[in-house]
């Protein structure tokens, strides 16, 4: 008999384990094929556009079968609060894998993983480790799936509302702009008519009571009529439909024939006004028409609320981006808490217990008209040391170079 060589058993030994350490490697490395297959086909489902919550947990559990270990006997399910998405031959049997689904951090379903027939023992009964780390992977990944579709229906049912309420706002304020326009003709027509034939009386009439008479009917006629005005005005600030016409305004210039112009007026109430420039002020940008209304309503403001001697300042300065004009009564002044809600409509300052009367709007449309023209209203006072109103006009860009060019040399 002749006797093995020692050297050639120990070579067959060794090709025999490497032929099998080769085998082993190119399952385990097929094994992980199956798995990144699995995963890259999730992404590509989530990515897919058009496709909704339920059509992507459909193909997600059909990916499943081929990346486990014998995909033949291999079916799964996703239960998300009994509502099932299954493979077609789902079946529950004793060979189970599952993971817990969450969403926002809570229990929303699971992901089971069933063996139709039973196979050799693995690292978790039939199952391998690494396929426990895949479910718990695709578990997180559905999570992730069914919260983002959730916050995406979020955003888009949001969006589909705020369209629906935009275009009811839009009929809404149409619908205003358009029965306001009605009661402004409604009310001017007559009035108009009224403030003529009262003007034409005040002409006319040579009888010294009969022509105080057509006086006060055409002040009433004049104030009710500027009052509607403002009402206008506040209407079209709301809707966002008030326009302004600026141009470049001489300030100093503009507040001398401001004063000149209401002096009549402010006389008769004995009112005294001071008035203070900064030297060398910039010209602005405004709308003239719309600055004497604001100037006129915080001096007539200021003319309700003044104290015994009624004095008012106006004083104007700069700080070479804006001009800032102050309004100052010495009044009783106003209280933080009211400061607050001064510029809203409607609201009105007592004195005295008493209210000065109007219908409080003249503030909201000064902040109005001033935040249209850029620039900014508020108030400084405290109680029994008057008040004193501050807004700012925007420079003009070629005044603000020539003053900065004169500051340099």
């Amino acid at each position: 008999m002749i006797k093995e060589i020692p050297e050639l058993s120990q070579s067959r030994n060794t090709t025999d384990n490497g032929k099998n350490s080769l085998s082993e490697l190119t399952v385990n490395l097929t094994e992980r094929v199956k798995e990144l297959n699995c995963l890259y086909g999730v992404s590509r489902l989530y990515e897919s556009s058009g496709l909704d919550l339920e059509k992507i947990l459909y193909g997600l559990v059909n990916l499943i079968p081929p990346a486990w270990q014998y995909p033949e006997v291999t079916c799964a399910c996703i239960n998300l609060k009994n509502k099932y998405y299954q493979t077609n031959n789902f079946r529950k049997t004793i060979w189970q894998q599952a993971e817990v689904i969450k969403v926002n951090a809570r229990k929303w379903g699971t992901l089971e993983v069933y063996y139709l027939k039973e196979k050799p023992d693995a690292d978790e009964g039939p199952f391998l480790k690494e396929e426990r780390a895949l479910i718990h992977v695709l578990a997180q990944r559905a999570g992730n799936i069914i919260e983002n579709k959730i916050a995406q229906d979020s955003i888009k049912s949001s969006y589909e509302r705020e369209m629906r309420l935009r275009k009811k706002l839009q009929v809404e304020m149409q619908s205003r702009i358009d029965f306001n326009r009605k009661l402004m003709h409604e009310l001017k027509t007559p009035l108009t008519s009224l403030m003529a034939t009262s003007q034409l009386l005040t002409d006319e009439i040579h009888d010294e009571k009969l022509h105080k008479l057509a006086e006060y009917m055409w002040e009433g006629a004049n104030r009710l009529n500027h009052r509607i005005d403002e009402m206008h005005d506040i209407v079209r600030g709301e809707i966002g439909s008030l326009k302004i016409k600026p141009e470049v305004v001489d300030i100093k210039q503009f507040v001398l024939s401001f004063v000149e112009e209401t002096h009549p007026f402010l006389s008769q109430n004995g009112i005294s006004i001071n008035i203070e420039f900064k030297p060398s002020l910039p010209k602005v940008s405004a709308d003239p028409e719309r600055l004497w209304q604001i100037i006129y309503n915080l001096v007539n403001n200021a003319c309700k609320y003044a104290a015994e001697g009624k004095r008012i300042d106006i004083r104007v300065d700069s700080d070479g981006t804006f001009v800032i004009i102050e309004v100052r009564d010495y009044g009783h002044g106003i209280s933080k808490e009211k400061q607050r809600v001064l510029f809203k409509p409607g609201y009105q300052v007592s004195y005295r217990g008493e209210y000065p009367g109007g219908l409080g709007i003249g503030l909201t449309l000064c902040k109005m008209l001033v935040e249209l023209h850029g620039g900014k209203i508020w108030v400084n006072s405290r109680h029994g040391a008057g008040a004193r109103f501050f807004f700012t006009l925007p420079v003009i860009i070629e005044q603000k170079k020539k003053d900065s060019l004169r500051a340099k040399a």
